[in-house]
């Protein structure tokens, strides 16, 4: 009988140390979903990055094959024209 008792305190003892550390250790839910959170977060600013990596890739493709592209550009954002030509600018 004095060994059921033993084996008993043992075996409370363990359960309380697994559920210690299930609710409050380093490996703990609460921490798993934690980085749960925080992986997904970070997926998505990768996501969010490649896109605006895909969208640069287009248009140093575009800037280096596309030479209609490249002048619209040079005429509407720095103003450029043809020698010669004249460029009226409209002002809302």
């Amino acid at each position: 009988m004095h060994i059921r008792l033993i084996i008993g305190i043992a075996t409370a003892i363990t359960f309380a140390f697994l559920v210690f550390h299930l609710l409050f250790g380093k490996n703990s839910i609460p921490e798993q979903r934690r980085i749960a959170r925080e992986i997904e977060l970070y997926q998505k600013q990768i996501d969010s990055l490649s896109k605006v990596i895909e969208e640069r890739d287009e248009l140093i493709l575009k800037l280096k094959t596309d030479s209609l592209y490249k002048e619209e550009i040079l005429r509407t954002r720095y103003g450029m024209s043809r020698e010669g030509e004249k460029a009226f600018q409209l002002v809302k």
